[in-house]
């Protein structure tokens, strides 16, 4: 047996992740939240969390799969369709479908049933629809907006709408839409659509923008720039980023020590190199969540390293915990 494997490093590699999560999120009594972030960061399983998180804590939850991806399997429901389906107690989720909302904005601005589905079944009004910019970004926010407000019997359907929103490329003009649009139409049913869902974007009694990101150059610095666009010339609620995937402490002071001097005396030992990487992994991790914090002047919430995966049983329940932690939920 070598020295190395006889010393045993006396590293003690504690085999859990580091509890780093503030109970920073400002998640109240929002109707809306809207998760993005550059792609690839794993918004997709934030919003699952999120929404379990709050199922979780009794509020009646409805998760939206903006575009097609990953959100119905994290959340164990398959593929999702344009109608809520009931996935865990107090938690239903759908994808927003571009043909659905299209109906529903029609119907909701002509009223007349009979004119609505005329106009839908035109070939011309469907090519020129496709043609039309901003529209698709406007179909997305009318149905989110109606979501929001749908009642039953005098009741919310639902007490928060959790949106996994297109990567941050695009959910900068999903979120400018009712600006930018609203510049062009002053007057008229499509002007009042566009102020009520304006008024519930920059609420934030109501709604909440959260970024996901991880600790990586590219991802922090997409962060920093979408938050200041957002929650400076837009005006919307931004919440303190979610840094995703923080790699876990696995060596404390006293490790590192025995590290370098098992380094001095050993030379470049497999095992060595493997703990020479997590620390470097780490420490640069690290100095992003230093480079965040310094940008938006504010702390982040981070959530861990999954090795499995969140897609792994347990995975998203994890997250979910830790979220809960952040926006200070209680069952």
């Amino acid at each position: 047996m070598s020295n190395w494997t006889s010393s045993k490093l006396t590293l003690r590699a504690s085999g859990s992740y580091d509890r780093d999560v503030p109970a920073r999120l400002p998640l109240a009594a929002q109707r809306l939240v809207i998760v993005t972030g550059k792609g690839g960061v794993g918004k997709s399983a934030v919003t699952a969390a999120l929404a379990r998180a709050v199922a979780g804590a009794g509020r009646r939850v409805l998760a939206v799969e903006v575009t097609r991806g990953g959100l119905g399997p994290l959340l164990g429901a398959g593929t999702l369709g344009p109608a809520p389906t009931v996935v865990a107690p107090r938690l239903q989720a759908t994808a927003l479908e571009p043909e659905e909302a299209l109906g529903d904005f029609v119907q909701g601005i002509l009223r007349f049933r009979m004119l609505a589905r005329r106009l839908l079944e035109s070939t011309s009004f469907q090519v020129l629809a496709a043609a039309a910019p901003g529209l698709p970004e406007l179909l997305v926010l009318h149905r989110l907006l109606g979501w929001v407000e749908e009642r039953r019997l005098g009741r919310r359907v639902y007490d928060l709408v959790v949106v996994d929103a297109p990567a941050s490329g695009h959910s900068l003009p999903l979120l400018a839409a009712p600006r930018t649009l609203g510049t062009l139409t002053r007057f008229g049913p499509v002007a009042q659509v566009l102020a009520r869902i304006q008024a519930l974007l920059t609420d934030p009694s109501r709604t909440l923008v959260c970024l996901v990101t991880t600790p990586e150059e590219l991802a922090v610095r997409e962060t920093i720039e979408l938050h200041r666009e957002l929650a400076g010339p837009l005006g919307l609620p931004v919440a303190p980023p979610i840094v995703n995937a923080l790699p876990p402490r696995r060596f404390g002071r006293r490790d590192e020590a025995a590290l370098a001097r098992l380094e001095a005396t050993g030379g470049a030992h497999a095992y060595l190199v493997a703990a020479r990487y997590q620390l470097e992994r780490r420490r640069r991790a690290l100095g992003q969540l230093t480079a965040l914090r310094r940008a938006l002047h504010e702390p982040a919430v981070s959530l861990p390293f999954l090795f499995a995966g969140p897609e792994a049983p347990g995975g998203v329940a994890r997250l979910a915990a830790d979220l809960a932690a952040a926006a200070g939920l209680t069952a």
